[in-house]
Parts: C-alpha cells; sequence; structure tokens
C-alpha cells in the first residue's frame, strides 16, 4: 500500500511541475475585401458609350469584310483582271500607304493596329504582283478600314480638353484611388485618356475603349 501511496506521490509532483499545455494556434485574420470605388453614373456611362461605339465598328469592320471578300470571289470568277482594273488597285494601294501612315503620327499608340493595316498592305502588293487584283483589292480595304478606326479615335481624343496622356511605360489602372486597390489593367507609355474627377493625388480616367478606374496623376501628362 505504502508503494502504491509513493507512485501516485510522485505522479502528483510530476504533474504539479510540468509546464503548461502552449495554447491553441491562433488563426490568422482572413485578408481585407479588395478596395473598389464605383465611378459616378455620368462617367460609367461615357464609358458604356465607348464600348458600345467600338464594338459597332468592329462588327462594321466584319461586315466590310464579308462583303469584300463577297465581291473579290465574283471578280475573280468574272474573270475581272484587266489592265484598267489592275492599275486602279496600284493608285488605291498607293494611297491607302499614304492615308496609314497619317493616321499612325495622328493615333501613336495604336501600333498594334498600325502594324495589323500595314501586313494587310503587303499581303496586297503580293497579290498584285501574282495578278491577282480582287485579292489585293480585299487586302486595301481592310487596312483603309482599319486607318478609318484610327482616324475616328484620334478625332476623339483631339476635341475631347480632358485628354491626358499615360507617363511611363507601364501604368496600373486600379479600382481605387490607393496603392492597394485591384488593378483593373494596365496602361501603356503615350495611351489617351480622358481625367473624369481628381481626388487628391488621384485622378479618376476613363480610356479610349470604356475601361474606368484611377491612375496615380504624377503618371499624367496634359495634352498639348
Amino acid at each position: 500500500m505504502s508503494k502504491i501511496l509513493l507512485v501516485a506521490a510522485l505522479l502528483t509532483t510530476a504533474c504539479a511541475s510540468a509546464p503548461p499545455p502552449p495554447p491553441p494556434p491562433v488563426a490568422p485574420a482572413p485578408p481585407a475585401p479588395p478596395v473598389v470605388a464605383q465611378p459616378p453614373p455620368d462617367v460609367q456611362r461615357r464609358a458604356d458609350e465607348d464600348r458600345v461605339r467600338a464594338l459597332e465598328f468592329e462588327i462594321e469592320r466584319l461586315r466590310e469584310d464579308l462583303r469584300a471578300a463577297e465581291e473579290t470571289l465574283l471578280a475573280v470568277e468574272s474573270g475581272m483582271r484587266g489592265s484598267q482594273g489592275r492599275a486602279e488597285a496600284v493608285s488605291a494601294l498607293a494611297e491607302a500607304r499614304i492615308q496609314l501612315e497619317r493616321a499612325s503620327r495622328r493615333a501613336p499608340w495604336r501600333d498594334d493596329r498600325v502594324r495589323e493595316a500595314r501586313e494587310k498592305l503587303a499581303e496586297a502588293e503580293r497579290q498584285l504582283a501574282a495578278n491577282r487584283v480582287g485579292s489585293a483589292v480585299f487586302f486595301i480595304s481592310r487596312a483603309r478600314r482599319i486607318t478609318g478606326a484610327l482616324d475616328e479615335e484620334a478625332d476623339r481624343v483631339a476635341a475631347n480638353a480632358s485628354t491626358h496622356f499615360i507617363e511611363g511605360s507601364r501604368v496600373n489602372l486600379r479600382t481605387a484611388p490607393s496603392q492597394g486597390a485591384e488593378v483593373l489593367a494596365t496602361l501603356t507609355a503615350s495611351l489617351p485618356v480622358f481625367v473624369e474627377a481628381r481626388e487628391a493625388d488621384w485622378s479618376l480616367v476613363r480610356t479610349t475603349t470604356g475601361k474606368v478606374g484611377f491612375v496615380h496623376s504624377s503618371l499624367l501628362r496634359k495634352a498639348r
């Protein structure tokens, strides 16, 4: 019996001297929701109009491409490839190049569209060299429609008194006037934006394609 009491006493002493168990781990706090600022209704309306305009122009361009393709097929099937048609195509190609170069200077931020139009004109020249006049006219007409879109955008940029240009190679367009706000898009150098409002060091801007968000005002340059 004394042995049992001795063991019990030893166990009691050991339990009393043992360190307390560590506290359970604390779960990390959930991340804060992203900061989002809703643009004023009139700004959102103008942005929506820009998006609709861009979509309508693209739809019309696709329709014109289809119509031009049908006309090309008709010309090929009818054998309409005389010297007069070739001379007109050569003249149209030269004129389209002049128009494109002028539009590229007016909208230098649209390098991708300018490059696409130049590729169309280069293909038109190859088609002419192969004496495929109808196909050449098709590619010339596609390049002209791209040029028309460039001119239309350049007109809108020049006519808007709030036009500014992006300063910096890659500038974040954010959902709110804060460095911690979610990034909506990355804007490239010299891209035009329309300044809608100012908030401290930030500007609420609208792009020509209908995106709306905030950029730091130090990254904007006023149009000359």
